[in-house]
């Protein structure tokens, strides 16, 4: 009777972990074609024309995940993400605690809502994405702020400047990306790619633009951002170094899909290591001898994975096989 009280908890306490809120962060990895986005690099465009980008930064605001058979879950639309896309491989923006499994896509607007978009930007603090930038992201009290900034040199000797300033909230535009989360403990990360060149897609460089508004080039290259720029992400998502906890592991890839095997970080040498199915069934055991190991599964459904030490449970993630 014991035993049975404690496999029924055990179940419990899985279903709980299973349904548990996790910080969510959406991740953009800044690319220009097949390789990183970097500004002052000469690029081309669909039409042929090279060009060296020097700016792209753009808001995006008003997040909802799809998830778990089409549910969606909206996230609080304090929630604005500043993405300058300069600054290095890749930005994020911290969702929030959300009552995820498995996530589906993530819809999001390019832009700045109606109410931040016609205020005073002095009022925020300065860390605060619609506080005054420098370069600005603000045009001004009537317009409002810039939705998105697409700056470089183009022509003959990259002569031409052009400066792409989209605004004005009749373009306040939403779009849906298929993504999937990749879960690291309590946290999960939805990462999509950004292929920049796909903003000028169709868009003439050669001979200089200065379109700061609402309905040129600008807003060409705003559904561009709309329709093209973002996809789900082909890289290995991991954590950041300085995200990883002393006690948990970092599992990849997540959802699995085919003879992928799993692969596990993070660990110290003496931990032990277990896969058990939803009913507690002990599928994969070993002990650990260095920081990394492997572990291929063969039926599809959801998994656990559990990290112990002297036969303390460390950590526990779920892992999904398709």
């Amino acid at each position: 009777m014991l035993m049975k009280n404690f496999t029924l908890i055990s179940l419990i306490l899985v279903a709980f972990n299973l349904s548990a809120q996790q910080d969510t962060k959406l991740r953009i990895y800044h690319f220009s074609g097949n390789h990183e986005y970097q500004d002052n690099i000469t690029e081309q465009n669909n039409l042929g024309q090279d060009y060296k980008p020097t700016r792209v930064a753009y808001y995006l605001s008003k997040f909802t995940v799809v998830h778990d058979g089409g549910q969606e879950t909206a996230v609080s639309e304090d929630t604005i993400g500043l993405i300058e896309a300069g600054q290095g491989p890749y930005s994020e923006v911290e969702l929030g605690a959300l009552n995820i499994s498995n996530v589906e896509a993530i819809k999001f607007y390019i832009g700045v809502p109606k109410t931040p978009n016609g205020g005073d930007p002095s009022v925020y603090p300065a860390n605060h994405p619609l506080a005054p930038q420098n370069p600005s992201m603000h045009w001004g009290w009537a317009a409002g702020y810039r939705f998105l900034v697409y700056e470089g040199v183009g022509g003959a000797n990259f002569s031409q400047t052009f400066q792409l300033h989209a605004l004005w909230d009749t373009n306040y535009y939403e779009q849906t990306v298929p993504a999937v989360g990749h879960m690291f403990g309590n946290q999960t990360i939805i990462a999509l790619d950004g292929d920049y060149i796909k903003g000028l897609n169709d868009i003439d460089v050669s001979q200089g633009i200065i379109a700061h508004g609402i309905d040129t080039e600008d807003l060409d290259a705003l559904i561009n951002f709309r329709n093209l720029v973002f996809t789900n992400s082909a890289q290995n998502v991991q954590l950041g170094v300085d995200e990883l906890a002393v006690n948990e592991m970092n599992i990849y890839p997540n959802p699995l899909n085919g003879d992928e095997q799993l692969n596990i970080e993070n660990l110290e040498p003496g931990q032990e290591v277990k896969v058990v199915d939803l009913t507690g069934r002990v599928l994969w055991v070993n002990s650990i001898q260095s920081n990394q190991t492997q572990i291929s599964l063969d039926a599809t459904g959801v998994f656990i994975v559990q990290l112990y030490q002297n036969g303390e449970l460390l950590d526990s993630q779920k892992v999904v096989r398709k």
